[in-house]
């Protein structure tokens, strides 16, 4: 992990359609641990940890079907960068969801690591995910 050689990535269902079709998100995250409540903030200081993140659109109406790959492992990080977009993930009320869902639609769908010299992979897809292909 320290060498940035493993690689995550998930499905989320998020209210809304993104402007683009893929996207890079780079935000200042700040982790108020009280509220188990993690927020976009404008700059760096104390406490406050960069995260990045790319998406790619997967399908779009009401709700839209992205995947994402985390390049930072920050709490809260996918959920927070896409609400603080307008793009609440479906289900997740912590963060600004006006549905009905019980949880947030996020799903970790692949992770990719090396492994005595080789890549290894693991792949899944949950059954909401392919419902909106």
């Amino acid at each position: 992990m320290q060498e940035k050689q493993l690689r995550k990535e998930y499905f989320a269902l998020i209210a809304g359609v993104p402007g683009e079709a893929e996207g890079e998100m780079t935000d200042y995250l700040f982790k108020d641990s009280r509220k188990n409540k993690v927020f976009v903030v404008d700059r760096q200081r104390n406490g406050v940890k960069k995260a990045r993140l790319t998406y790619r659109l997967i399908s779009s109406g009401e709700n839209s079907l992205v995947r994402i790959r985390l390049y930072t492992g920050r709490s809260h990080q996918i959920r927070v960068q896409f609400a603080s977009r307008g793009f609440p993930l479906v289900g997740d009320h912590k963060y600004g969801a006006k549905d009905d869902h019980k949880s947030p639609m996020l799903f970790s769908c692949c992770i990719t690591f090396p492994y005595k010299g080789q890549t290894v992979s693991y792949s899944a897809m949950p059954d909401w995910a392919q419902k909106c292909n």
